[in-house]
């Protein structure tokens, strides 16, 4: 008699325990809209920066600024004769400078020490690797980056900001 009440209670149990669990459904989430308000917002941003841009190029009418297929604007300062520009794994120095739009220091090179770079073999800002691409050898050109090549949303956690656009100033010394 034991075993059959065992066998019962054993079965009961089962039968409550192994019941099909129906999964939650999120109750305020639409993918879609979320991902609309975040083009909307990163195309607001990009027309903010490019008006901003268009501005400083304004002021300084006696350059020529040249667009990227990247999306930034520069202009070449020392240039060189040589036409000799960084290609995939050439190993380059360079010292640089990040510029706020309104030209304050945010960060200078250690002291201006050449920065040993392999071009599109290493971790690097975006700003700097296309930068340095865009440049010939002994060539020193100011770039206007959009906050998308730089640090973007998220800033760098100390003097750069979310979103902010940068100038970068960048002197090709040598390449190998």
């Amino acid at each position: 008699m034991r075993k059959k009440i065992l066998l019962f209670l054993i079965t009961a149990i089962h039968c409550i325990c192994c019941e099909q669990i129906k999964p939650r459904n999120p109750s305020n989430y639409d993918k879609t809209t979320f991902l609309d308000q975040s083009v909307d917002r990163n195309i607001k941003i990009n027309k903010k920066e490019e008006i901003d841009f268009l501005k400083i190029i304004e002021k300084d009418s006696k350059s020529k600024y040249f667009l990227s297929s990247k999306g930034f604007w520069f202009k070449i300062i020392d240039t060189s004769k040589k036409k000799n520009k960084p290609k995939s794994g050439d190993e380059v120095e360079f010292i640089y400078n990040i510029l706020d739009l309104k030209g304050n220091d945010i960060y200078i090179d250690d002291n201006l020490k050449p920065i040993k770079y392999v071009v599109d073999k290493e971790e690097i800002i975006p700003a700097l690797r296309y930068g340095v691409k865009e440049l010939n050898l002994k060539e020193s050109g100011i770039f206007l980056m959009p906050s998308f090549l730089c640090y973007g949303y998220q800033g760098d956690g100390e003097k750069i900001f979310p979103n902010q656009p940068l100038i970068v100033f960048i002197n090709l010394i040598s390449l190998k």
